[in-house]
């Protein structure tokens, strides 16, 4: 006799075909919900205007997955068809310093003061009316809401204040009002407040706040009195291949590269290294796959590096591999400021099962240089440290010579996966 899996609903935003780290999480744990006891029952967007699409994600295969498309209104599919540019640019987090022009300084004060807490509220009351039918009929009693967008932890907010019994997680990829992008944002007195509002009652309603960084864990646990615990992002398979032909020394960055990103001391050490090896720099390569922001690829002409530059645009993950097989060493940026304390970006983790050298510039005291502390070939500094750079590339270059290939390093990172942090996080629903 078939053992009954418990039913969990998941309501999610992004979902495939949808591309980019927001999919990934949630696609990576109900792969392994049903030998963990439970049965994912996923709410996703009916048409949807995802920023980004890879198709190949779609191909994924989930055990006992049940997916309910419910339709939604995209404010920003409807800017564009207005006349209102970079919609889709906007979606994706690329928002300028400072609004150019009146249109675009109008759309900005309608997303930051009017959407709050952000432009997919419209999809709330739809699917918190499906979400309460379906545990009606199937006696549901566990909730799951990610966010970003935070609009869908609304849905679990009227939910659980409905059914005292619902048990609900409300988990955090990113942080709600300690965001970076807020800063960018025009709000009113009235919108700021209703943010802070909106997340005290989400956080404090929530059976358990589940965070991808203890950092922000921690922060939610002092803040609100609530429990809250770190399960960190992951990655579902190993990605430790090489390719033996390449005969170039490869820099690779995976995601987008947004202004705030930009590694200006990296930039200037590839430029002296450049300059006084004119004949290594020759096979050296620097490669971005995804969005790269106008400020940085200025940069990068300011440093004499754009010879040496490819952009290939946002790479779909069935053909990351024929990318990462030649990359001799991994770049990841986060922004320099304590907004990004918090956030630790999903390809972190891609990135170690490439098992490859991998090179971190960040805000200081971040969680990540704790993390990897251990590991050999990573270097983890601040945007204010550079000293370190030049000879940490001539190390790795040293490593790629001797091999004459990538190197490919053994890190033990298998508490990274997917399938064992879903481990986690059944203890942690089946707790509940």
């Amino acid at each position: 006799m078939e053992k009954r899996l418990e039913p969990v609903v998941v309501i999610a935003y992004y979902w495939p075909p949808a591309g980019g780290p927001g999919v990934q999480r949630w696609l990576g744990f109900t792969r392994y919900f049903a030998e963990n006891g439970l049965k994912p029952i996923v709410i996703v967007p009916e048409n949807p205007f995802y920023p980004q699409l890879d198709a190949s994600l779609s191909d994924i295969t989930i055990e006992k997955l049940e997916v309910v498309r419910v339709p939604i209104i995209e404010p920003l599919r409807w800017a564009g068809r207005l006349g209102f540019s970079n919609t889709r640019e906007y979606a994706k987090g690329l928002l300028p310093d400072r609004p150019k022009g009146f249109l675009q300084k109008l759309l900005f004060t309608i997303r930051g003061s009017l959407f709050v807490p952000d432009s997919r509220v419209f999809w709330v009351k739809a699917v918190t009316r499906v979400v309460r039918k379906l545990m009606d009929e199937r006696s549901v009693g566990v909730l799951i809401t990610t966010g970003p967008p935070h609009s869908v932890h609304l849905s679990g907010l009227k939910l659980a204040s409905q059914r005292r019994d619902l048990k609900w997680i409300a988990d955090f990829r990113d942080p709600w009002t300690d965001i970076g992008y807020h800063r960018l944002l025009p709000m009113s007195g009235f919108a700021k407040r209703r943010h802070q509002q909106l997340e005290a009652r989400v956080i404090q309603k929530a059976s358990l706040v589940l965070t991808t960084t203890q950092h922000l864990a921690n922060h939610y646990k002092n803040k609100y009195r609530v429990a809250s615990e770190s399960i960190t992002n992951g990655f579902s398979e190993w990605n430790a291949v090489v390719d033996e032909a390449t005969e170039e020394f490869i820099l690779l960055h995976i995601g987008s590269l947004f202004a705030h990103r930009n590694p200006e001391k990296l930039w200037r050490a590839l430029q002296t290294i450049s300059k006084s090896e004119t004949q290594v720099s020759t096979k050296m390569k620097l490669w971005f796959l995804g969005e790269v922001d106008d400020t940085v690829k200025k940069s990068l002409r300011a440093h004499d590096l754009e010879e040496q530059c490819s952009f290939f645009g946002y790479v779909a993950k069935d053909k990351l591999h024929e990318f990462t097989s030649k990359a001799s060493l991994l770049l990841l940026v986060e922004g320099d400021s304590d907004a990004y304390d918090t956030v630790i970006p999903g390809k972190l983790y891609e990135y170690l099962s490439i098992q490859a050298p991998l090179m971190i510039i960040g805000p200081e005291n971040w969680e990540v240089t704790e993390m990897v502390k251990d590991y050999p070939m990573v270097l983890s500094l601040s945007h204010h440290e550079e000293a370190s750079i030049i000879p940490f590339l001539e190390s790795c270059r040293s490593a790629f010579n001797q091999e004459q290939k990538p190197p490919r390093l053994k890190r033990n990172v298998a508490q990274y996966q997917h399938k064992e942090l879903t481990k986690s996080l059944a203890k942690h629903i089946h707790g509940l």
